[in-house]
């Protein structure tokens, strides 16, 4: 019903109106077109789908090896609230299937000229439907083709042009893509204007779709792991990370979606990561949660790419820990296409030297046989493993355990005689005291510093760093800039029990694979690549090489 601008009449919308508003709110782009087919192919159990996009005729076609639709249903798929996929209940609750709402092939009906042929798996031939504006058959015959559906979309969008207008092929793609990691046992092509746009061939697991996706990667800059609970893919901060949040999302039971949610689940991911990145890079990170149908709230969002989960502290502290497993794996042996790689490691904290008691950690992984040999240019430690050496610069090896210490404990200790900041603002100087630092005015612009940061209490610099910590612009940034200034520097030699400390305290980090400015701290030389390098294969007598 509708209340009329002067307040006089209510009258019901005309019934046509109602059903363009429905359609439009069904279908609101291409992609959403696009999606709800495959969602159908998938439904129906689809192992390949062939999808054609068409763009000068404005037709898109889908084809799935899927079980076919009965006969019978065939005259009824395009009415409107028809559906065959809700569950035996009959409650929302219940839902398994990526489509429900019934709307999806109505609202096509409206915005195309759609036809659907379809043989089911238990008939003889299949059929070919052609439908009116309304979703009634206009006209049907019996047609020769393979167990399947081939669903055609012409005209799309003829009677909204300003929808015509606002088409991206790029946002097609992206959508598909995004289903094609929830199914990646699924086989799928592409076409645009008769010409291959994707082909991905089925593959085993999430993360082999994304090798397919993103060229730029290989198998080796990918941890994952899968249980009954979530499927996870991620590069280490030290292999991968990107310029924008495009492959930093969630998928819940098979549907990449928003999920609804204090704080959101892109901060919950980020935070999970901790202080591992560059500045304004973002990591490659993807989640597949499979949670119960009753988990999902359909009820407070009508939308089916945002969704409500009932309780999400508890999924968001799933995928919490499954992050930080991942990131904290022990190195593994790589290849690369190259004569370098850049390494994995381990678990949490412990000191370096004298500068903090060490920690007992219960759940530290056993060490690999981490055998130091020396020092290179008084900057990089080398270690001598079976089958590589690596590379490992001390100053941010060092920093990413200090860091790491300080993180879970951030300790303030006093002074034997306060130190004087000059020209300190007043934001500045209750910026140290918010940290916990004792600081008091002590004249025009000048501060009396009584308590500072354990690893800064000894250091002949302190006022410099003091001054330092109060230009930036939250705690984390600040025990970042303690870490930086209190690890030992390069150009520092080292003895060798002093370098084994190092190289042990650090392969138990949290996350061992960057500094907390996002740099790479190990770099990881095969032995097979040497031994390629040195032609080492050759046979002596027999090369013209030796």
């Amino acid at each position: 019903m509708a209340l009329m601008s002067d307040g006089l009449t209510v009258v019901p919308l005309p019934i046509e109106m109602q059903r363009a508003i429905a359609a439009a709110e069904t279908l609101d782009s291409l992609a959403t077109i696009a999606q709800e087919l495959v969602e159908n192919a998938l439904d129906a159990g689809a192992s390949r789908i062939h999808v054609h996009w068409n763009t000068a005729a404005w037709r898109l076609e889908v084809t799935d090896n899927g079980e076919g639709i009965r006969p019978a249903d065939l005259s009824q798929v395009a009415l409107p609230y028809t559906s065959s996929k809700l569950p035996a209940t009959g409650e929302l609750a219940d839902i398994t299937t990526l489509g429900f709402r019934g709307q999806a092939l109505h609202s096509l009906a409206q915005m195309a000229q759609l036809t659907i042929c379809s043989r089911h798996r238990e008939a003889e031939t299949g059929w070919q439907v052609r439908y009116d504006a309304h979703g009634e058959v206009s006209s049907q015959r019996p047609l020769g083709m393979a167990v399947g559906t081939r669903v055609i979309a012409e005209q799309i969008f003829q009677d909204w042009p300003q929808r015509q207008q606002g088409v991206n092929p790029k946002q097609l793609q992206r959508r598909l893509q995004e289903i094609a990691l929830c199914f990646p046992q699924v086989a799928w092509h592409l076409l645009k204007d008769g010409k291959l746009w994707c082909h991905w061939p089925k593959v085993a697991s999430l993360g082999d779709r994304l090798l397919q996706l993103i060229p730029q990667l290989y198998p080796q800059d990918l941890r994952q792991i899968s249980d009954a609970q979530i499927e996870l893919v991620l590069a280490p901060p030290d292999r991968h990370h990107r310029p924008r949040p495009d492959w930093l999302g969630v998928a819940v039971n098979g549907r990449w979606v928003e999920l609804h949610s204090d704080p959101s689940w892109q901060e919950v991911i980020l935070e999970a990561f901790g202080r591992g990145l560059p500045r304004q890079r973002f990591p490659l990170c993807i989640a597949h949660l499979r949670l119960p149908p009753a988990a999902i709230d359909w009820s407070a969002e009508p939308q089916k790419r945002r969704i409500y989960l009932r309780e999400p502290e508890q999924w968001q502290s799933l995928l919490v820990e499954r992050i930080g497993q991942l990131l904290a794996r022990p190195a593994t042996p790589l290849s690369y296409a190259g004569s370098y790689q850049v390494l994995r490691a381990a678990e949490p904290a412990a000191r370096y030297r004298t500068l903090l008691s060490q920690k007992p950690n219960l759940s530290q992984p056993s060490l690999p046989p981490l055998k130091v040999i020396g020092q290179l240019h008084n900057t990089y430690i080398i270690v001598e493993q079976p089958e590589e050496i690596w590379l490992i610069e001390q100053h941010i090896a060092h920093e990413r355990v200090l860091y790491e210490q300080i993180e879970a404990d951030w300790q303030v200790v006093e002074l034997d005689k306060p130190v004087l900041l000059e020209s300190l603002t007043d934001a500045q100087g209750q910026r140290l005291q918010e940290w916990g630092l004792a600081i008091a005015p002590f004249g025009v612009q000048v501060w009396a510093v009584r308590s500072v940061p354990a690893l800064l209490r000894d250091r002949p610099d302190v006022a410099a760093a003091l001054i330092e910590l109060s230009q930036v612009t939250d705690l984390t940034a600040a025990k970042v800039a303690v870490a930086c200034r209190s690890a030992i520097r390069n150009g520092t030699p080292l003895t060798l029990a002093e370098m084994q400390t190092l190289v042990e305290e650090w392969y138990r980090c949290r996350q061992p694979h960057t500094c907390p400015h996002g740099r790479p701290i190990c770099l990881q030389l095969r032995e097979s690549s040497l031994a390629r390098f040195f032609r080492r294969h050759w046979v002596v007598g027999k090369s013209h090489g030796i």
